[in-house]
């Protein structure tokens, strides 16, 4: 099989000087976690939630604090974009992927096709076209032979810094979110903090929250008034739950189908309560390599 043949066509773009919340809401139109970047019909980068998240979290007090309507889109992009021509195989595009660190590929004529100039993005092969690919074939794996043993997790009640933090430190899309016990109670991706990071009006960043308490109108007197304290935001707050999760004999393919219908990009491997490892995007492209 070829990249033509698995890649998602055709693509959605953006220009360069499109606003950040016009990328956003191009993403959230179509579902999807990455664009090419085009002026005209030249690839000049590409722009994905890691990058808008990385880049709104980041001190820069000249622009930061602006509307993300004047936030363009250059401020953020990967311009040293991997491709693919249409012909490479689907495991020379996983290689890529892999070799990179990286979850989408445009693919660009490269001028053998009959119905496209060289040069034009035909389309895209993402993380999610590979896992698509993966569910088609006969592989006889279990959760627990592909799983990444060692996940990173955080608090319920750590601050959204504190996580940001934790991602940037260990390059890595998701946290699992636990309880006092080390119990998981949820997931926080890039994603999650990318979108709750461009939801503020101001696109300068997420803060905290405000909680209304009730106050007395005298030392012992009746709670009537109300008052305002603002209070830093957490995990719990931005994490998605209830979580999914498998057991550890579950088979990868079911995994990766379970991926798909739940649009989710990471599942916590759970034993009697355990959290044993988790299963990304990732090790689905890593196992469908070793398959091919």
């Amino acid at each position: 099989m070829k990249a033509l043949g698995i890649m998602t066509s055709p693509v959605k773009v953006v220009s360069p000087n499109d606003s950040i919340s016009h990328a956003r809401n191009v993403m959230l139109r179509n579902d999807i976690s990455r664009v090419p970047v085009v002026d005209g019909s030249d690839l000049v980068g590409i722009l994905t939630k890691t990058d808008m998240s990385r880049g709104l979290s980041q001190n820069e007090p000249k622009w930061r604090r602006r509307p993300i309507d004047n936030i363009t889109v250059d401020r953020f992009i990967t311009s040293n974009v991997i491709t693919s021509p249409p012909n490479d195989s689907v495991k020379d595009v996983a290689s890529k992927m892999l070799e990179n660190n990286i979850s989408g590929i445009p693919i660009i004529d490269d001028g053998n096709t009959e119905f496209a100039n060289e040069g034009d993005v035909l389309g895209i092969v993402t993380k999610k076209d590979l896992i698509d690919y993966y569910v088609k074939q006969d592989i006889e794996k279990v959760a627990v032979e592909i799983c990444t043993s060692n996940v990173a997790t955080v608090h319920r009640h750590h601050t959204i810094n504190h996580a940001v933090e934790l991602l940037e430190s260990k390059g890595i899309g998701r946290l699992i979110v636990v309880e006092e016990n080390k119990y998981p109670v949820g997931i926080l991706t890039i994603s999650d903090l990318t979108f709750a990071l461009l939801g503020n009006p101001q696109g300068s960043g997420l803060t905290g929250k405000d909680i209304k308490l009730a106050r007395r109108e005298s030392t012992s007197g009746q709670k009537k008034h109300r008052s305002v304290m603002k209070d830093v935001m957490v995990a719990e707050d931005v994490m998605s739950s209830p979580l999914i999760s498998v057991g550890p004999n579950a088979l990868t393919t079911k995994v990766a189908s379970k991926m798909i219908k739940k649009d989710i990009s990471g599942i916590p491997v759970i034993d009697d309560n355990n959290l044993i490892g988790i299963i990304t995007k990732t090790d689905i492209v890593k196992s469908l390599y070793d398959h091919l």
